[in-house]
């Protein structure tokens, strides 16, 4: 088995193919954010034995699932029987936004970066995210929807801008997903808007200008639709390395 006190960008985890660490960015104010802290993924219903071991030595013990009921019987999680591991499933969607084949089946139609501003304005599920992120016992989370693109990638922008990462490296984060995720590269060629399926930067960075344009950036953001003070400094202590209480800038644009 691989080692898990390593820092690994993408995990080494059997057919897993979006899981990964959120550590080891540069912040606005010249920390780094926290290894074996935040993991986005993809769903995990192909784990072993042997991964699950992995996860469990990396440091996981909270597991959080974005996915729709539908999606959990379909492809369901083992994590979510298992002692070791606290299991949430916070569906981070909307009925509205999960008509998806909006997007999937008009290219003229919606972009995913609608979708991910329809995501943004969920403020209930997101405030209820984020408070069990705050509120999660001391190790890694693990947060994940059916392919970790996403609702996933929208979380992780949250976190990331929160952390004061540059804008350039979140957008950069959201990239990778569609070159690790092998399984739709075919399914690319078989739809009529292939963006529904890629991660496309211009889709992030519209999620992103709705939050500058609308709250200054992810802490007036998560402030604004309700989270406490409080809250948002536990969430920074668990991501930010050596972190003091700093204001964190908007991220840079460079």
């Amino acid at each position: 088995m691989k080692n898990a006190k390593l820092n690994w960008v993408r995990l080494p985890i059997g057919e897993i193919e979006n899981c990964r660490d959120l550590g080891g960015y540069n912040t606005a104010y010249g920390q780094q954010t926290k290894w074996h802290a935040f993991l986005r993924s993809s769903e995990l219903s192909k784990l072993t034995t042997e991964d699950i071991a992995f996860l469990k030595e990396y440091g996981v013990n909270t597991v959080i699932d974005l996915r729709r009921k539908d999606e959990i019987e379909q492809f369901y999680n083992p994590l979510a029987d298992l002692n070791s591991f606290t299991y949430h499933n916070i569906s981070f969607i909307t009925e509205r936004a999960s008509d998806i084949t909006r997007y999937r089946d008009n290219a003229d139609f919606f972009t995913m970066g609608d979708f991910y501003i329809e995501l943004l304005k969920q403020h209930n599920t997101v405030k209820a995210l984020f408070e069990t992120i705050a509120s999660a016992e001391e190790g890694c989370v693990l947060f994940h929807c059916q392919v970790g693109k996403d609702r996933t990638g929208v979380l992780a922008m949250l976190l990331l801008w929160l952390a004061g990462v540059v804008k350039k490296d979140i957008v950069s984060n959201y990239e990778v997903s569609f070159s690790n995720l092998e399984s739709l590269h075919e399914l690319k060629l078989k739809v009529d808007n292939p963006r529904f399926l890629i991660s496309d930067r211009e889709d992030i960075l519209k999620a992103y200008d709705y939050v500058y344009e609308n709250f200054g950036d992810a802490e007036n953001y998560l402030k604004h639709i309700g989270l406490t003070e409080e809250t948002v400094e536990l969430v920074k202590e668990r991501f930010i390395e050596d972190y003091q209480d700093v204001p964190v800038a908007a991220a840079i644009e460079d």
